[in-house]
């Protein structure tokens, strides 16, 4: 994987995490401007991500991309325990575990 394969990888992951996180929070209680703001933002972050995996699909296998797709079960529930103070079951990192030993196996 080239690094300019990687930094479309680890961008759409990071889009699409951040426009969950953005949805979240439109679903807060708040002014109505405010939440649509944040929802049209996540749209907006969600068709960016979808662009950058069009991208990447030019030139990786489906197969090389899906363990990028994974990383967002991390990074999402991390971010909403940062941001919106949600707490995280024990059971979360024993998935989180497995989660990241898959991905790592796929990746040898």
């Amino acid at each position: 994987m080239s690094p300019a394969e990687l930094g479309l990888c680890l961008s759409s992951l990071a889009c699409s995490s951040v426009s969950q996180l953005f949805m979240k929070g439109a679903a807060l209680p708040g002014g109505r401007l405010q939440r649509l703001l944040r929802l049209g933002t996540a749209g907006g972050l969600q068709l960016l991500s979808i662009g950058l995996v069009v991208l990447a699909l030019q030139t990786l296998p489906l197969s090389q991309l899906v363990p990028f797709a994974a990383g967002a079960y991390l990074l999402v529930p991390l971010g909403s325990r940062r941001l919106f103070g949600e707490q995280l079951h024990p059971r979360f990192w024993v998935g989180a575990l497995l989660i990241v030993s898959g991905i790592l196996c796929t990746q040898a």
